[in-house]
């Protein structure tokens, strides 16, 4: 869930993938999701609290807003996570829906 201040409440994921408070991170947006990957000079860290905190340009592009649920995948052995926001999420559904409708019918 996103609060106010734009961060991402749930600290287990980024545990998992070993990323410690000041771990500086490269957001890409990618078809309405967001890819999070460290870096060195990436301008993004995880705060001293161990929360990932959204920049407000991120959040704004993605149509996040406070209370917001969003999806956290983490792959730990490729040092990457997958944040999908609702909108997101019902365009994968939706694509993989029809897939199984059409298959279905064929």
């Amino acid at each position: 869930m996103l609060d106010r201040c734009g961060r991402v409440a749930d600290r287990a994921v980024l545990s998992a993938l070993a990323w410690d408070p000041g771990q500086a991170l490269a957001l890409t947006l990618i078809a309405g999701s967001v890819l999070a990957v460290p870096g060195p000079e990436a301008p993004v860290r995880v705060g001293n609290d161990g929360h990932l905190r959204l920049p407000i340009g991120v959040r704004r592009a993605c149509h996040l807003t406070v209370g917001d649920r969003v999806l956290l995948v983490a792959e730990p052995g490729a040092g990457r996570l997958f944040l999908h926001p609702p909108a997101g999420l019902t365009a994968l559904l939706d694509a993989h829906h029809a897939a199984i409708v059409e298959g279905a019918t064929s």
